[in-house]
């Protein structure tokens, strides 16, 4: 359905604010798709609090945020990408208020810590070449940004050559018990490989429906193409986001920059005259000449159809000019004071986005201003606001508190991976990191806590910092790694990714200031005062460690139709069950099974409830009722 209309810009905050924060935020009107961050994120809660809500804003505090996410976002800082103008204006302001309210810089008297980043790469047109070959000489001379584009990547020269081999949507998804590379040879090869994923219009699809999931993103595909030898990749648009001629637009050339296989995007037609040609061979024998062809049967079944194009073949070269960028991570201390003080709490968020757009954009093709309202001068807001409340305090934390404001996190975590790897504190002794990236979309109270279970004392610590405040806690069992705690998480640091839910203005020029509900983000703010004064606290720092993982526990074959339990894992839910090895599972929850991937499905739908399953084990009917919720 469409949202209300948009008002334009205006001085008047606590209007804008107050009116925002009454309505229940629906589908905002824009004519970009529905998207989510990278990554499968599973949206099963493992755990939800809830508290009385008597939390009211204070005005003060709303004024300040509204003027830090208004300013941030607004077009004079023209999207806050590294190396521009707009984000140094950031940088700026972010020093002021950390300056004025008494934020202590770092030991050399500056709140920076620099780091170099890749700048813009330029394609070296007069050095880029592709060309197809097929058989009896025929040759196909295609032009650079009309029917192919070649991408950037981390190399700067390409120069590759290969037989093509056709691999699907160039998906390794076990979890569904499909693999477009399962059962073709690819080394050496230059692979052609559709965008997005299967089914991705059927809301039933076990790929998360009609929502992609992290098999869909192109930087994955060539990755996993390049790690089973092949020399570069093609891709193509699929039918949804391509229908027709006049919609199968190339994309920008460093839509996929962080890849290290050579790739390049080529338009539907040229593989589509190829095919008329070669067509490829389905396992009915039927011919398949064209790629919407080739999708709607693997739509149908699901069913990888990975195989060589007989005869054909292709030479990709190009070149890129290289530059690189000085940027900042800006850090601010609140020193604690006892026993504990040695200790660190980091408070971060990262304060870069898009600039114009470009790489990562969900906006392919369009050169405006992304301001990044939500994502992420919101979070910003948030490191810059808790700042201001501690470094102001009557009696100091008695821990210290870093707080960061991290760069060019859009380019890859590049802020945050450069703290971890150069600490300005030690890092055996920082105890917990707090990332605030998106807060200014709050639904229905909603507050979702990436990450919550890194530590078993952080749970309790987030529930208890709910008193007062009302928000419903969400806590999905399964973490988030797109954002500046994954460097952390990586290195063992217990963390929490704190976040109001993703939006269909992420990543384009829509997500402006005016969508923002700024009293949301503030009651975000003053539950986040209430966590980070509990882990400044307590007197026993938390340990990082996860719950094992939620898994059924079978290895599962299909034979003559039928689901075959080949292995099962020691202690797992199945196991506890009653379900055996050799075990042929004819019904679970009432559905007929005859693919491995009917009980994956459905064990991930109906996670946390009990189900039934209908075995047959050495002829004999055995019925079952198994718990799905991981063993402790």
């Amino acid at each position: 359905m469409k949202f209300f209309a948009i008002p334009q810009r205006s001085t008047v905050l606590s209007f804008i604010c107050v009116f925002f924060s009454s309505v229940s935020f629906g589908q905002v009107a824009t004519e970009q798709p529905s998207v989510q961050p990278a990554g499968n994120v599973d949206q099963t809660a493992e755990a939800t609090a809830e508290a009385p809500d008597n939390w009211t804003a204070d005005p003060a505090a709303l004024q300040r945020i509204t003027h830090d996410i208004q300013y941030m976002a607004s077009d004079e800082l023209g999207g806050r990408k590294p190396g521009t103008p707009g984000i140094k204006l950031c940088e700026d302001y972010i020093v002021a208020e950390f300056k004025k309210a008494g934020v202590q810089p770092l030991g050399n008297g500056t709140y920076f810590q620099p780091l170099e980043v890749a700048g813009p790469r330029k394609l070296v047109k007069t050095e880029s070449a592709f060309t197809l070959s097929g058989p009896n000489g025929k040759t196909i001379t295609l032009e650079l940004g009309k029917n192919y584009q070649q991408l950037s990547t981390v190399r700067n020269k390409i120069d590759v050559s290969g037989d093509l081999v056709f691999a699907g949507y160039g998906i390794t998804a076990k979890e569904h018990n499909y693999d477009d590379f399962a059962d073709v040879d690819v080394r050496g090869k230059i692979v052609v490989l559709l965008r997005m994923e299967p089914q991705q219009d059927d809301a039933n699809s076990v790929f998360n429906g009609n929502k992609n999931t992290q098999h869909s993103g192109g930087r994955l595909k060539a990755k996993l193409a390049r790690d089973r030898g092949a020399v570069g990749v093609l891709i193509v648009n699929d039918s949804v986001t391509a229908p027709d001629e006049a919609s199968d637009e190339l994309m920008d050339v460093d839509r996929f920059r962080k890849t290290f296989c050579p790739i390049a995007h080529v338009q539907r037609h040229i593989i589509d005259g190829i095919l008329q040609e070669q067509p490829l061979v389905a396992p009915t024998g039927e011919k398949l000449r064209s790629l919407k062809s080739v999708e709607q049967l693997i739509d149908s079944n699901l069913e990888a159809i990975s195989q060589p194009i007989k005869g054909w073949s292709g030479a990709l070269a190009s070149s890129f000019d290289k530059s690189s960028i000085t940027t900042n991570n800006i850090v601010g201390i609140v020193e604690g004071e006892g026993p504990l003080a040695h200790e660190t709490v980091i408070i971060g968020g990262h304060y870069d986005h898009l600039g114009l757009g470009g790489f990562g954009s969900n906006a392919p093709g369009r050169t405006e201003i992304h301001n990044g309202a939500d994502d992420n001068a919101t979070g910003t807001a948030a490191v810059v606001e808790l700042a201001r409340r501690f470094a102001q305090a009557d009696k100091k934390p008695a821990r210290r508190l870093v707080f960061i404001c991290f760069t060019a996190e859009e380019m890859g975590l590049l802020g945050a991976t450069h703290y971890v790897e150069n600490p300005l504190f030690d890092l055996n002794d920082t105890i917990a990191m707090i990332n605030f990236d998106m807060i200014g979309w709050l639904r229905n109270k909603k507050l979702t806590l990436y990450n919550w279970n890194t530590s078993p004392q952080l749970s309790p610590l987030l529930d208890r910092a709910n008193s007062g405040v009302g928000l419903s806690l969400f806590k999905p069992e399964q973490g988030f790694g797109g954002s500046d705690h994954l460097p952390f998480n990586s290195i063992s640091i217990p963390n929490t990714f704190i976040h109001t839910g993703t939006n269909d203005v992420y990543h384009t020029p829509e997500d402006d200031f005016e969508l923002i509900n700024c009293e949301g983000a503030l009651q975000v703010i003053d539950y986040s005062e209430n966590f980070i004064r509990e882990l400044a606290t307590v007197e026993t720092r938390p340990k990082f460690g996860r719950p094992r993982p939620f898994r059924f526990g079978v290895r599962l074959d299909e034979q003559d139709g039928k689901v075959v339990v080949v292995g099962i894992s020691a202690g797992s839910i199945a196991a506890k069950g009653g379900v055996q090895k050799g075990d042929v599972i004819v019904e679970f929850a009432g559905e007929t099974t005859t693919k491995r991937r009917d009980v994956s499905r459905l064990v991930r739908k109906l996670k946390g409830q009990n189900v039934k399953i209908k075995l047959s084990r050495d002829g004999k009917e055995i019925p079952l009722t198994v718990k799905l919720t991981a063993p402790q």
